[in-house]
């Protein structure tokens, strides 16, 4: 589902005929792409115990690859790249370029890991549907997920909550081996864009942590433009 790929761009599948079982529902879920490329517009709101910091951004995006560029005047002109299964961190004042490993924080509650797993859910997880639930008023199928032997991922244990009409992810938690709280996203407005539903509205709750928070608001969304290849490259990074 590469869900965290909404620190650029936020798309919730929609489906189209009845799932039958657990695997159908988070194949539909985890398989829609209903763009090539995409624009966005949005801001993050951080918050832990010294406040809440606001960070602004714009980002392109296209397959697996994105840049982040910020535009809040603390951050201004730092940059994000992801080419590949690599992560760049660019600072104009120093004119430096970081590297982020396994482990790391991108931005907020997102961390490396969170956006450089590209496996299939079902190649990497034993699915089963616990049952139907409402959130927000939605009827939604609840999916417990839980890793496959011999497979390394950073959250072992997931409850997602999938919408029964359009496949839309509201909600999920996420959890150790031993079903200890790590963190929780939760869908609060969904907006369509040229015939695409997005999130438009999405909260990040660290479980570890009281009150660290990340929420992200996106403001402008273009789907399908021309973005040349050359804007994923470290070169441009550093431009």
């Amino acid at each position: 589902m590469k869900r965290f790929v909404l620190v650029l761009l936020v798309t919730v599948p929609v489906g189209i005929l009845a799932a039958q079982s657990a695997e159908d529902i988070v194949r539909r879920a985890d398989g829609v792409m209903d763009y090539e490329t995409a624009y966005m517009e949005a801001r993050m709101v951080n918050t832990d115990r010294f406040g809440a910091k606001i960070i602004e951004y714009r980002g392109w995006a296209s397959g697996t690859n994105f840049l982040m560029e910020f535009t809040s005047d603390a951050e201004y002109g730092q940059k994000i790249l992801r080419t590949g299964d690599r992560i760049y961190h660019f600072f104009p004042d120093s004119e430096s370029v970081f590297t982020k490993n396994r482990g790391d924080s991108i931005l907020g509650l997102i961390s490396y890991d969170d956006i450089t797993d590209e496996n299939e859910l079902l190649d990497t997880y034993d699915v089963s549907l616990a049952g139907e639930e409402q959130i927000r008023g939605v009827p939604c199928f609840v999916i417990h997920m839980q890793v496959k032997r011999g497979k390394r991922v950073a959250y072992p244990v997931q409850t997602v909550w999938i919408a029964r009409d359009t496949y839309t992810i509201w909600r999920v938690e996420m959890f150790t081996r031993n079903n200890q709280p790590l963190k929780t996203m939760e869908i609060r407005e969904v907006a369509e864009y040229d015939g695409v539903q997005m999130a438009v509205d999405i909260l990040l709750t660290d479980e570890v942590r009281t009150g660290v928070t990340s929420e992200i608001f996106v403001q402008d969304v273009e789907l399908n433009g021309i973005i040349p290849d050359s804007l994923f490259t470290r070169r441009e990074l550093t431009r």
